[in-house]
């Protein structure tokens, strides 16, 4: 196994784009998402060198010849199948309890419709999917997209998404983000779709509402260079339409607001159970700022700042106890980085599908393991990991540097410094 650095798969959250960097290529592995690793070249139209990590240190980086136009067509189609892979696996026993995670939909795209109307219709039947998040901005495409997952699947379990709440002019001008998230929530009602906690087979499934706030942000700015602040960069601040005294996005009181909407009384009952059932929690937003790459490594590097709250973490806690518990789950979704890593006790997962052009980066369009299957009865329990995500096995390897302000190469070129007046 040869440590190395390679660079050239991008992820974005909403209208900010981040970019992975993936540490450790061992050739005989095929990890479950993003570029081409076996041949060492980027999805993007330049090739990129592999440099020993030793000696890159986020300032060096080779750029070889562009590729040849015929290439990128004919690895663009073996990289992006249009259907998703039929599980070929026999016959279950009806006791057999299986729970399978996405998040980040994003069905307005007709690409990702599609491949929501190509799940197979009966491999998926007997089981539960958990949506974490971003299905579609518009509620009619939301309908469609739950009605048409609810009839792949017996349970269906969602909790909203930034894109969710966005306000259409075709949804009426009366209409807010926090009048849309009830109508989610009926027209989920009408199609059976879960949107409470609910216990299957010894298995909780626990949907938690949440909202970021930018104080979630501990780790330093990056300054002297001329980043757009949040409220310029992300759509939220258009698109998402809030009542007084929620229109001030800035000050926590969205990310408190959403917090308090989760009922008490299902806590309580989970609390019960918690030695002795499965609990898998899920959010749209992240609880736990490491859980998205440093800012310095990101296209974006403000995203950590619309990205988690810091009531989640401590309501997910209250779940699955202070110290968590080898069972401990939690799905997330939003920045569209596959993760896989456990902290202080809780496993912490990311399975999106993402946008069409995300996908067209990750081996074979994500077709071999989406949507994840996290939970077998047959295997024991939650699937065994950690998964081989590459920001996330990059922080296993590697300790978060916040005090490391330096952009990293890729991100340097896109902006430029601010010269003091």
């Amino acid at each position: 196994m040869r440590d190395t650095v390679f660079v050239g798969a991008h992820s974005s959250c909403g209208s900010n784009i981040a970019i992975q960097r993936h540490h450790v290529y061992d050739p005989s592995r095929r990890p479950w998402w993003l570029v081409a690793l076996g041949t060492g070249q980027s999805q993007s139209s330049q090739r990129f060198q592999f440099l020993p990590s030793s000696t890159w240190k986020c300032r060096t980086i080779v750029r070889c010849s562009r590729l040849p136009r015929e290439d990128k067509k004919r690895r663009g189609k073996g990289l992006m199948p249009l259907i998703p892979k039929q599980d070929t696996q026999p016959p279950l026993s009806p006791s057999t309890m299986r729970v399978y995670a996405i998040s980040d939909l994003h069905t307005d795209y007709e690409a990702n419709m599609e491949w929501v109307k190509c799940l197979s219709s009966t491999t998926y039947l007997p089981h539960t999917l958990i949506v974490a998040g971003d299905v579609a901005n518009s509620l009619d495409t939301f309908t469609t997209a739950m009605r048409i997952l609810k009839e792949k699947f017996q349970h269906v379990f969602f909790v909203a998404g930034n894109h969710d709440l966005w306000c259409k002019s075709t949804e009426g001008d009366d209409v807010n983000s926090v009048l849309k998230l009830g109508m989610l929530d009926d027209t989920c009602k009408s199609l059976g779709v879960y949107t409470t906690p609910k216990k299957l087979n010894g298995v909780w499934i626990y949907p938690i509402l949440s909202w970021y706030h930018q104080s979630f942000d501990k780790e330093k700015d990056i300054l002297g260079y001329n980043i757009r602040p949040p409220h310029k960069a992300a759509s939220d601040y258009r698109l998402c339409k809030w009542p007084l005294p929620l229109d001030d996005m800035n000050d926590g009181c969205l990310a408190r607001y959403f917090d308090e909407l989760n009922r008490e009384e299902f806590q309580r009952e989970v609390a019960k159970d918690q030695e002795d059932c499965q609990i898998i929690t899920f959010s749209h937003f992240l609880p736990r700022y490491e859980l998205c790459p440093e800012k310095r490594m990101l296209f974006y590097p403000n995203l950590p700042k619309i990205t988690g709250s810091d009531w989640l973490e401590a309501r997910l806690r209250t779940i699955h106890g202070r110290h968590g518990s080898p069972t401990a789950c939690h799905v997330f979704g939003h920045t569209h980085f596959c993760w896989d890593a456990t902290l202080d006790g809780i496993r912490y997962i990311q399975s999106p599908l993402a946008y069409p052009k995300e996908r067209e980066r990750r081996i074979n369009g994500g077709v071999d393991w989406l949507p994840l299957c996290l939970y077998d009865s047959d295997k024991g329990g939650l699937v065994e990991g950690p998964l081989d995500c590459h920001w996330s096995n990059y922080y296993r390897l590697n300790q978060r540097d916040p005090d490391n302000t330096e952009l990293a190469p890729w991100v340097a070129s896109r902006y430029q410094p601010v010269v003091a007046s």
